[in-house]
């Protein structure tokens, strides 16, 4: 008689538990907006406020989600709008489902970041590359000593800088080579003169040991570098610019050989290699991070 009276005891355990379970698990359809809204209705009448936003939350990343699907899978949803798409993500789900679902879509987001991330390195890595291995065949020309010489410029005596490019190519280079000239002031950076020059046609040709040749008429007042105008006599060869407040930096630009065009990428290595390190601590941040529903914000 006792244990009967406990197998009754569990049963009705059971179904009261059965009952609880089932008025706690409406669920939301996702066959139409009408259907949608009714059951969203059913589903928060049981949510207390912190439920009611976790489902608004949950919600809105799965409508996330689906805005990814249309822009990134096409060809499968061309045929449907983003509502539609959001709606049959959440179909047939209750509440907690549905909250599992956001959990899981947070994660496949934090994934695609870290893929996405990992694309761009991948892309400035080549972009790295191409820019070494570009500087390398751009690299067949060598500055030489710099000279100090003063020339007439209306009338007036001022100095120009005499720069060299000597090509020391073991074979003679034949076409076009361009060149970049930026002088600075070297305390401030300023930057005092930044020119180009392109020597040579189609059909030049450049000895090794031949160099390229450019003149810099240096066109600030006397006052400001007066020791340039000093010197008892000219031209003044091997003068280190670097006593003088100033910096020169020449680069060989474009070397144009047998309807070949080696041009050197405007980007540098410098900056590539902060984009890198910036893109690499987001992936760390990113891999640190475990973003969940508590994590965002309804605004």
């Amino acid at each position: 008689m006792f244990k009967m009276k406990q197998v009754i005891k569990i049963v009705f355990i059971g179904l009261f538990l059965t009952l609880s379970l089932s008025s706690c698990s409406e669920k939301l359809s996702g066959n139409d907006q009408s259907s949608f809204d009714s059951s969203r209705k059913k589903v928060e009448a049981k949510l207390n406020d912190k439920e009611k936003a976790n489902l608004e939350k949950a919600l809105r990343v799965a409508l996330s989600e689906a805005m990814w699907l249309k822009m990134n899978e096409p060809e499968k949803y061309h045929e449907e709008s983003i509502n539609h798409i959001s709606l049959g993500l959440i179909d047939g789900k209750s509440y907690g489902a549905v909250l599992d679902l956001a959990d899981d879509i947070l994660q496949k987001q934090q994934e695609r970041k870290i893929v996405h991330l990992q694309q761009e390195i991948d892309s400035l890595q080549k972009q790295k590359s191409e820019f070494e291995r570009v500087k390398k065949d751009l690299a067949v020309f060598q500055l030489e000593p710099i000279e100090l010489d003063l020339e007439d410029f209306l009338g007036e005596s001022v100095p120009r800088i005499v720069v060299s490019m000597k090509y020391i190519g073991k074979q003679p280079l034949t076409g076009s080579q361009g060149f970049s000239y930026v002088l600075k002031k070297r305390s401030s950076q300023a930057i005092i003169s930044d020119e180009q020059s392109v020597f040579g046609e189609s059909d030049s040709v450049l000895q090794p040991g031949e160099s390229r040749v450019n003149t810099i008429v240096f066109n600030q007042q006397k006052k400001e570098y007066p020791k340039l105008w000093n010197f008892a006599n000219y031209p003044v060869k091997g003068i280190n610019l670097a006593d003088y407040d100033l910096e020169l930096i020449v680069t060989t630009q474009s070397i144009k050989s047998n309807d070949r065009e080696t041009v050197l990428p405007k980007s540098s290595v410098t900056l590539i290699n902060e984009n890198l390190k910036k893109l690499e601590d987001e992936i760390t941040a990113l891999k640190k991070e475990n973003i969940s529903l508590d994590d965002l914000q309804l605004t």
